[in-house]
């Protein structure tokens, strides 16, 4: 049974709604173009159309309807998506990016009770189309993915609307004082709302969410184990690689950070030459660039596409152009950074290196995980850094301490082994209000 939306939107959202769908055709055209110019490069922007108009496969009805945008509202989905399954509930899972359909069908693609698709295009005939075929019986949305056609029709079918993982950062809520304050509005269409602490609660409440519709879970990242197969399989690599010698892993970089972070890598096998480097980018697009840097910087580097047998000893950057190959990373690393975080973008996930057991070191700009990043950071875990000098001498300094990073690396498995449990609670609350 539909719980009935607390409260309104303004006539002011409701307006700029409408003025949004007029004007929706336009974008999708655009859209389309802009899909085929991308295409050239990742074929995958053009498949599956029909999806994107509202048509595709929907499984059976009554089904959990689940929106995970990309990759990284897919890790947080997962856990969740398995606690609905083991219950016995049918899953329609969807998605913004070619990433995150690639990841659903990895995770579930074998699961039978698992419908995977992408979501319609935020245009009010296409949603309604694919919610009036779907019928679901609840829509739960990942993380911070607004889309007011998905939330405004879905309200009009009465099909009742979760949003799991809330992650509305602080740098958002200048909005409240602009034009763009009908965004934030939409959180109200939300039947309930899942989030991680108590400064997330009251970013919602500021927005018009009522406390009684908001409750606090923790992190759903924190519920999906690494795969222990993956993580034995890296240590092996690592071990025929360089013994017992230090690794630092460089995760999910991004472009504007690349130049400090090559610098830092020849300021690490300046001072340690034994160190090798792990090095994942956030983009498959980085993978040529980052081995390109690597040559300007005169280290020598080898991709993950090149390993065949084992990495020979001389190799200082292992390139891990690879999807879906994270684990056997971070079973090959010591100590991770974590990118977006020299280049103001806020941080990206850091669970799942916690999870494998290696402390993470960022830039100054983790306002995006400043939930995890806090607790983390108490817990010795987690050290963000101003400048790429400062956390060079960081990594040096654990490099030549040995028990000082063992024990650091057994407080982060430790820490995400008492922070699990956020499925479960967002399965029980949507379970009560249905």
């Amino acid at each position: 049974m539909h719980c009935p939306k607390r409260q309104r939107l303004p006539l002011t959202t409701l307006l700029i709604y409408i003025l949004y769908q007029v004007l929706m055709p336009f974008i999708i055209a655009i859209g389309l173009l802009l899909a085929a110019w991308r295409s050239l490069k990742e074929p995958s922007h053009l498949t599956r159309l029909a999806d994107r108009f509202g048509f595709g496969p929907i499984g059976p009805k009554k089904s959990i309807w689940v929106y995970a945008a990309s990759v990284g509202e897919m890790n947080a989905a997962r856990p969740l998506v398995q606690v609905f399954l083991d219950n016995g509930h049918h899953i329609l899972l969807t998605h913004l990016s070619p990433a995150g359909l690639e990841a659903g069908q990895r995770f579930f693609g074998n699961n039978p009770n698992v419908t995977n698709r992408y979501m319609p295009l935020d245009f009010f005939l296409m949603v309604q189309l694919f919610l009036r075929r779907a019928e679901p019986a609840c829509g739960i949305v990942l993380e911070i993915e607004i889309w007011p056609a998905m939330l405004i029709e879905a309200d009009r079918l009465g099909v009742p609307m979760y949003l799991a993982n809330g992650n509305l950062v602080a740098k958002s809520m200048y909005r409240l004082n602009t034009w763009k304050r009908s965004s934030l509005h939409m959180y109200k269409l939300f039947d309930h709302i899942f989030t991680r602490a108590e400064d997330y609660v009251d970013r919602y409440e500021a927005t018009g969410v009522l406390r009684k519709d908001l409750t606090i879970t923790g992190e759903l990242k924190l519920d999906t184990p690494r795969d222990p197969i993956s993580i034995k399989k890296g240590r092996g690599w690592r071990k025929t690689w360089v013994g017992n010698e230090f690794t630092f892993m460089i995760s999910s970089s991004v472009k504007a950070e690349e130049g400090v972070l090559m610098q830092c890598c020849v300021e690490l096998l300046k001072q340690l030459p034994a160190i090798r480097i792990i090095w994942v980018p956030r983009s498959p697009q980085r993978f040529d660039a980052i081995t390109q840097k690597a040559i300007k910087a005169g280290l020598l580097s080898m991709k993950r596409s090149s390993h065949k047998t084992s990495i020979p000893s001389e190799i200082q950057i292992f390139v891990g152009d690879s999807i879906g190959e994270m684990d056997i990373y971070l079973g090959m690393a010591d100590i991770v950074f974590v990118g977006a975080s020299f280049d103001n973008s806020g941080g990206h996930n850091i669970i799942e290196p916690l999870s494998a057991g290696c402390p993470v070191v960022m830039g100054p700009s983790t306002y995006g995980i400043d939930f995890i990043a806090k607790d983390a950071a108490s817990a010795g875990i987690f050290h963000s850094f101003p400048t790429p000098e400062e956390m060079t001498n960081f990594i040096l300094e654990n490099a030549r301490s040995p028990q000082k990073l063992e024990k650091m690396q057994s407080d982060s498995t430790a820490f995400c082994k008492i922070n699990i449990g956020a499925s479960e609670l967002c399965y029980k609350v949507i379970k009560s209000l249905n």
